[in-house]
């Protein structure tokens, strides 16, 4: 049986032929993923990558297999438009002390409901209804979380979504839908990242197919999870949080095919963002407690993946003398050359007008990536701007002349933020451009901006490249370490030493680099691994082998490395897990505590039972029926495997092992319905 696997990251598609019956890649191919009218692009994208590969084969395969790292990207770079958080029974003051723990932006954007499950006292909801009929209209979605919510199925949460739904058409996701985890601020990121991620999944699933229907291509498609597993378009479609690191879990499962080390570091570097996950005994770690990225911390089951912004897009930013590199994906200036020469109007004259350099990056340019003509939401200014781009790019100059203000002025953040417009600079895929390590585009455009970066931080414009290597590396390494780190001391995790370890390693890295060190400090730091360094994604090759240097160990990149995510799409199967919470009760009376029974949560209704056996045995079978129910509507056609895992909590008191409940995993496998 031959699948295809396609990835779609920032910058580039990747797409591969595998033969699932032989477990061999046939065939592979790569194409660009540009952002203007990201849509029609997507489509683009996908479509050449199809077209590349050999179409007798394309013809041949029974399944297209889909990871991304879209929703990845949209989170890092704090993109997607505006969600409304209702919090129903949650206390104010408790959001107020954590909200920025979780992920939230601002308290602008929450309303908070009073109602209380527990005692069945039911929110105001006449009052609600006119609130939300005020404030709705500045808002693309809604997220509603309730407190308690196990305690009558997210009844409020329901009840909420209906009033909306009688004063507008937009999309709304219920958090107890998605989790019953019992977090309600973290069930609430979660779900207002699935309201986030709803108009990325079904734009790039309308790309896929439209793709598919020109090519007279009819069979099934599959997303990737972040778990590692797959699901039906349907279900993606209803549970786009699903994806958020599905690109990564990808990734991850490619690298470790790929790798078959028992014990290695898998580390992703794409256009926008790096991924680094952990392989034990063969097997990828997986988070413990839902993943985390960025700021944001979610409920969402996956693979353990660490993201933080770093790619071959990142741009270089420059204060005074010094470089580098922000989070912020920028279009590299060696890319959109090649789509606009007419760029070098500006690029050819930089030394002319600015021959002492400048303060602000005059190479920059802007480029239109979605119309917003007609739309309230923003100013005639920022209209005007974006029908101007329609033309083609503008340079940083001449935006700040076409609105009428000068470049120190210019404030165009939240044109980049929404993905109205995007930014073009230098980044390390221009170095490497530079340097002969990528030979796809001219270097022409590169090395002009670098002429003027140069003499704006008095460096010469030979150095600036190797310094641009030395930032990624630095940047891999720190992280390497952070996170193996963590890893290690697992009890740690959490606690406030991030700027501690920071600068541990960035001594380290300094020492490791020089391989000397102050003779009068009285020790020496060094950071080893015999873990073995697994890079994946295309830039990885020209970074990877010095960081592993620095480390002590050695690196493996696969031949397959530049689409290894699209092999992590296909090899995937179908997995649906269920947590039951079984929870002890225990009422107090004058001469002991005696327990009265069990309660069992994460069910339709809460049950209770005399005895812990029955309540076990009540969990495993409600667990799995929901968990093969759930594998079912992600598209499994039969289950091939249950497991079962029971995890007891106990405390100590009244000097005596307190039994306070349990969590039972049921996780099913199943097999894929390729005839949908």
């Amino acid at each position: 049986m031959i699948g295809i696997g396609i990835d779609t990251g920032g910058t580039c598609t990747d797409a591969v032929v595998f033969d699932i019956t032989e477990r061999c890649i046939l065939a592979s191919a790569k194409s660009q993923t540009t952002h203007d009218h990201l849509e029609t692009h997507l489509e683009e994208g996908i479509g050449q990558a199809l077209d590349v590969l050999d179409q007798e084969l394309v013809k041949q395969a029974e399944l297209l297999a889909l990871s991304t790292t879209l929703a990845t990207n949209a989170c890092v770079e704090n993109k997607g438009g505006r969600v409304f958080m209702i919090f129903i029974g949650v206390s104010e003051k408790v959001v107020r002390n954590t909200y920025r723990d979780y992920g939230f932006e601002s308290l602008d954007d929450i309303l908070f409901v009073e109602g209380n499950a527990k005692e069945h006292t039911e929110p105001g909801w006449d009052l609600f209804e006119m609130e939300i009929a005020k404030r709705l209209s500045a808002y693309d979605s809604v997220a509603i979380a309730q407190m308690n919510a196990e305690e009558n199925g997210g009844a409020y949460e329901q009840k909420a979504a209906e009033l909306v739904r009688r004063h507008s058409s937009m999309p709304i996701v219920c958090a107890y839908h998605l989790f019953h985890d019992r977090n309600v601020i973290q069930r609430g990121a979660s779900a207002l990242l699935n309201a986030r991620l709803l108009p990325v999944i079904d734009g790039f699933l309308k790309a896929v197919r439209s793709s598919m229907q020109l090519r007279n291509l009819n069979y099934p498609v599959v997303i990737m999870r972040s778990d590692g597993s797959l699901m039906n378009e349907t279900y993606a479609l209803n549970h786009p949080v699903e994806t958020l690191l599905c690109g990564p879990a990808a990734s991850v499962m490619g690298g470790a095919y790929l790798g078959h080390y028992p014990k290695s570091v898998i580390i992703d570097m794409g256009g926008t963002t790096s991924d680094i996950a952990l392989v034990k005994d063969h097997l990828p770690v997986r988070a413990d407690n839902g993943i985390q990225i960025g700021s944001w911390r979610t409920f969402v089951k996956g693979l353990y993946v660490d993201t933080f912004g770093l790619g071959g897009d990142s741009e270089i930013c420059y204060q005074e003398n010094n470089l580098f590199l922000s989070d912020r994906r920028v279009m590299p200036l060696c890319i959109l050359a090649a789509q606009y020469p007419d760029l070098f109007r500006v690029l050819d004259n930089l030394d002319d007008n600015y021959w002492k350099g400048h303060s602000k990056p005059m190479y920059s340019f802007y480029i239109k990536q979605k119309d917003i003509a007609g739309n309230s939401r923003y100013t005639e200014e920022e209209q005007t701007l974006v029908r101007m781009l329609e033309d083609g790019p503008l340079s940083l100059a001449e935006t700040a002349h076409a609105l009428h203000t000068d470049v120190y002025k210019l404030n165009l953040q939240r044109l980049e933020d929404e993905g109205i417009i995007l930014r073009s600079g230098l980044t390390p895929t221009d170095m490497m451009c530079i340097r002969g390590d990528f030979t796809l585009y001219d270097a022409k455009a590169s090395r002009l901006a670098v002429a003027f970066l140069a003499k704006s931080t008095h460096h010469t414009p030979e150095e600036i490249p190797a310094l641009v290597y030395e930032l990624v590396e630095k940047k891999l390494y720190k992280n390497i370490v952070r996170i193996l780190l963590e890893d290690r001391f697992r009890k740690t995790k959490g606690y406030a030493y991030t700027d501690e370890i920071n600068l541990l390693a960035e001594e380290c890295f300094r020492f490791s680099k020089d391989g000397q060190d102050d003779p009068n400090h009285l020790i020496q730091a060094r950071f080893q691994s015999d873990a073995v360094l697994v890079g994946v994604g295309a830039p990885i090759h020209v970074f990877l082998p010095e960081v592993a240097r620095l480390l002590g160990t050695t690196c493996f990149v696969p031949q397959e490395a530049g689409v290894t995510n699209a092999l992590g799409a296909v090899i995937g199967d179908i997995r649906a897990e269920v947590i039951i919470h079984i929870k002890a009760n225990y009422e107090m009376n004058s001469e002991e505590e005696t327990k009265s029974g069990y309660y069992v949560y994460g069910v339709r209704e809460p049950q209770i039972f005399e005895a812990y056996a029955e309540a076990l045995a009540y969990a495993k079978k409600a667990g799995e029926t929901a968990a093969r129910e759930k594998a079912l509507e992600q598209g499994a056609i039969e289950i091939s495997d249950v497991i079962f895992q029971e995890e007891q909590q106990n405390a100590m008191a009244y000097g005596m092992d307190l039994f306070l409940g349990s969590e039972v995993h049921v996780e099913v496998i199943g097999k894929m319905d390729f005839t949908s």
